[in-house]
């Protein structure tokens, strides 16, 4: 599920076998919509005590190769635990040809390649969603990783509703900040691991299987990017995460600017010596190929509790 459009063989193997098993019976209900003539779906986890007033909606977008119900495996299923606990929705969407089209120059992607409207898919996602059910238009969250953070960066961009996002192994694509002119300041929540082999942490190529996938900026470039628009105030606060697991490979570091405009905030998780992965989720394939997965926090529980701080 994770690799940006396409991944190793290996990969693509364990991931059409994730995305058969292991949701069914679990609390997710499929929802269908005609956008541009083309039928696009998305599985919905509805909290078991459905609030009756108007609850935050988090819409997780799954890597390139990779579809909705992977993305649930790979998170192993703790923001449907945090949903029932919280009291928030949790859509799962899939891309057409299992890519999202981000800001990138990608002829590989399929969603690049025909220059789908994705990002007026998910307004109209949203749309359907809130309905049928009781959504706080106010508190639109979205997150991803790899290409799904990549296209959480452009929905930040491009769509006036979402107030928050948190990418993944993701930073800007090379020329995103040049389009990018947001209506208010959005909560930007960036994890990335040092040592990631797919997306680099410096900027550059995106590289998968030799071939290159488009450009990107550092991670830093990204970070200040977000800290200028925001009109964040001060310099970042860095805490260091205790080491959970000495045996991971990683350590994290969190840099945090919680003066912003508009009460927005911006914080970074740098996962050194981490790789293209979600942390305390699922490591899909060997390390050899993307990396080492971080178990010293879980990404899922600091996304959401980024989210739910969001004013």
């Amino acid at each position: 599920m994770k690799g940006i459009p396409v991944i190793a063989p290996a990969m693509v193997l364990m991931l059409s076998c994730a995305s058969q098993r292991g949701t069914e019976g679990e609390g997710l209900r499929p929802v269908e919509l005609d956008y541009g003539g083309i039928k696009r779906s998305c599985l919905l986890h509805v909290p078991k005590n459905r609030p009756a007033h108007p609850s935050p909606l988090l819409i997780v977008l799954h890597g390139g190769g990779g579809t909705a119900k992977g993305v649930v495996k790979l998170t192993k299923q703790r923001f449907n635990e945090l949903s029932d606990a919280e009291g928030f929705y949790v859509a799962y969407p899939s891309g057409l040809g299992k890519s999202w089209n981000d800001f990138r120059e990608d002829s590989k992607a399929y969603a690049g390649r025909h220059g789908v409207d994705d990002v007026g898919f998910i307004a109209a996602l949203i749309d359907r969603i809130a309905a049928e059910y009781p959504v706080d238009r106010g508190k639109i969250f979205v997150t991803g990783i790899s290409n799904g953070g990549l296209m959480s960066y452009r929905l930040a961009c491009s769509l006036p509703g979402v107030r928050g996002i948190a990418a993944v192994a993701a930073t800007h694509p090379a020329g995103q900040e040049g389009k990018c002119a947001p209506s208010r300041p959005v909560s930007v929540l960036i994890i990335n691991g040092t040592e990631d082999p797919i997306i680099p942490y410096d900027g550059g190529d995106i590289r998968l299987l030799g071939m290159k996938r488009g450009r990107v900026v550092s991670t830093e470039e990204t970070l200040r990017f977000w800290v200028r628009f925001n009109t964040c105030r001060g310099s970042g606060e860095e805490v260091p995460l205790p080491d959970e697991d000495p045996g991971d490979g990683t350590r994290v570091h969190r840099i945090s600017y919680n003066a912003c405009g508009g009460g927005s905030r911006v914080v970074l998780y740098r996962v050194e010596g981490g790789g293209h992965t979600w942390p305390g989720g699922w490591h899909y394939t060997l390390s050899r190929f993307i990396g080492y997965t971080s178990r010293d926090f879980n990404a899922c529980d600091a996304i959401w509790n980024f989210f739910k701080s969001a004013r």
